[in-house]
């Protein structure tokens, strides 16, 4: 897809995001090439044994987006990328930028169902991916799909064999400003999606000027908080394809920090770096955090070394809040954000802690915030309930090839219209109180329970299926699936997950509880009632503690 295909930022609110300064107007890689200039001897990266400095950084992405460009490439491309929290991925994500090209990120745990539904749907032109990796055959997945995939031009490997070898593209000499496409602040080079791969993708897409406008200013407060924090070691342990993770490099190359990355978290590994590498800022989901605290080896672990820990993908349960501040001796912030705007709000170091406990802080710089009624026009007043809106620079251009839906979420005036529901208090801060649909939100990780009601609605056994999301102290929710059977037919979980295997579905996805009842709760028109659903499995959770 050309560049010019991509949805432009509305003129009107650009101008006045330019007027009032809330853009920069300077890409990724402007900033990077600071940051080098200042501190190009100093250890930027981590990975595993490697110790990487910016300047070998700035020095391997500038080889890399030669060997793009030489390859074919050109701006506006998408590329996809399927990799684990390694150099490479922070390699190509200034790589990319620098040579106008869009990075797309896959998570690890898809598989050929859902590769092949991605690279398809976003006219991938390339895409870039370990030839194996914990014993799946990622490029042989790519090559079984590839007949079916008319734009993909390009698989490239690291780490193994494949057609186009990641590390030769890194022998190429390193591209000079002057050979390389010129790249705008207001062009697109970020696409991930908010939901699964099946049905209509939501994919958003972001520029330079969208995404930097909110972090720059926030590793500028950081400083202002912390003057030591120039000196941060920070841990990676979010995946690189989710937007939380992924945005972790550009606080590096904005704030000159370091960064230690974490291929695959596991608890007790990730406790070892801490202590290992001196880490003094963590963040990931509740669910990362939970399994931190509740390790066997974390009362005999060093993590004296921390001073801030970050909680995102999830709000933060009041009782993970009290159990951080205990065990790492550090107050944790509340954010709120999404894919679409980023960070729409945050509390802040000086707030009291019932207002970090029970909200998640006021609007970010440049950012505004209103609640609406169901009609989108009504404003509720403080403390009523209603939708979330948001407005400002971090907005993203649009959904990618999906322009009702955009059109849906926006009113004439620039505001989103989140889904989320909540209200705000006398003071101004934000307090969140569920989600307008019944997506299913399992440890930071998105579930739509259609996608899998649909898989369940094929199984021999299932005459309807309802799939909603059941509390869960670490992870916030996990999926539970209610299910009425044809007449003498039989169904365990244990054969739910395998069936569901059989399709390649994601292990995310799979029902981590199964109810089989005699008949679903209906509404006139036929459809299941799922409140009711919530209310039963609730109950028993309740009961069964």
């Amino acid at each position: 897809m050309s560049s010019a295909a991509f949805p432009k930022f509305p003129a009107a609110y650009r101008e006045r995001f330019v007027s009032s300064g809330l853009w920069l107007d300077r890409t990724l890689h402007d900033y990077f090439d600071e940051t080098v200039e200042r501190l190009g001897a100093s250890i930027a990266l981590v990975d595993g044994e490697r110790r990487i400095s910016f300047a070998q950084w700035q020095e391997d992405a500038a080889r890399l987006a030669a060997g793009l460009v030489e390859l074919g490439i050109v701006p506006g491309d998408i590329v996809s990328v399927q990799l684990p929290n390694w150099y490479e991925m922070c390699l190509l994500q200034i790589a990319l930028s620098r040579i106008g090209a869009v990075i797309q990120p896959m998570h690890m745990v898809y598989r050929e169902r859902e590769i092949r539904s991605m690279l398809s749907f976003c006219d991938s032109r390339a895409v870039i991916l370990p030839g194996q990796y914990r014993k799946f055959d990622y490029a042989g997945a790519v090559r079984d799909a590839h007949a079916d995939l008319p734009d993909l031009d390009f698989v490239i490997t690291t780490r193994g064999d494949g057609d186009v070898s990641f590390e030769d593209l890194l022998k190429s000499e390193p591209a000079v400003s002057a050979d390389l496409p010129s790249v705008g602040a207001d062009d697109v080079f970020y696409l991930n999606f908010t939901s699964g791969t099946e049905g209509n993708p939501k994919g958003f897409l972001h520029t330079h000027n969208t995404l930097l406008s909110v972090l720059k200013r926030f590793a500028d407060l950081q400083r202002q908080y912390d003057p030591a924090s120039d000196n941060d070691v920070l841990l990676a342990n979010s995946p690189m394809s989710h937007s939380f993770g992924h945005l972790s490099t550009y606080q590096v190359l904005l704030r000159g920090i370091r960064m230690v990355l974490v291929e695959r978290f596991d608890a007790g590994e990730t406790l070892k770096i801490v202590e290992r590498d001196g880490v003094s800022s963590i963040s990931g989901t509740p669910a990362h955090l939970i399994s931190l605290i509740n390790h066997p080896s974390f009362p005999e672990s060093d993590t004296s070394s921390i001073k801030s820990v970050g909680v995102g993908g999830a709000q933060c349960p009041p009782q993970l809040m009290a159990d951080i501040k205990k065990h790492f001796k550090v107050s944790v912030g509340n954010t709120y954000g999404m894919g679409e705007n980023i960070v729409h709000t945050r509390t802040s170091p000086s707030d009291p802690p019932e207002i970090i406990r029970d909200t998640v802080g006021v609007p970010v710089p440049g950012a505004e915030l209103k609640i609406f009624a169901d009609d989108h026009e009504t404003e509720r007043a403080v403390g009523e309930v209603g939708e979330i809106a948001f407005r400002g620079p971090t907005l993203f251009l649009g959904y990618y090839k999906n322009p009702e839906r955009t059109r849906e979420t926006r009113n004439d005036d620039g505001w989103f219209f989140t889904g989320d529901i909540g209200f705000v208090d006398e003071k101004g801060y934000l307090h969140l109180a569920g989600r307008k649909k019944d997506m299913i939100n399992r440890g930071g990780s998105k579930i739509y329970p259609k996608e899998v009601e649909d898989l369940l609605h094929a199984h021999p056994s299932v005459l309807r299926a309802a799939v909603i999301g059941m509390p869960d102290y670490r992870l916030g929710e996990r999926v539970c699936a209610y299910v009425e059977l044809h007449p003498g037919a039989s169904l365990t979980l244990d054969e739910v997950r395998d069936f569901l295997k059989q399709q390649q579905v994601m292990m995310y996805k799979v029902p981590e509880r199964l109810e089989v009842v005699e008949g679903l709760p209906m509404t006139p028109t036929g459809k299941v009632k799922k409140a009711p659903l919530v209310d039963d499995i609730k109950e028993k959770l309740s009961a069964e503690s």
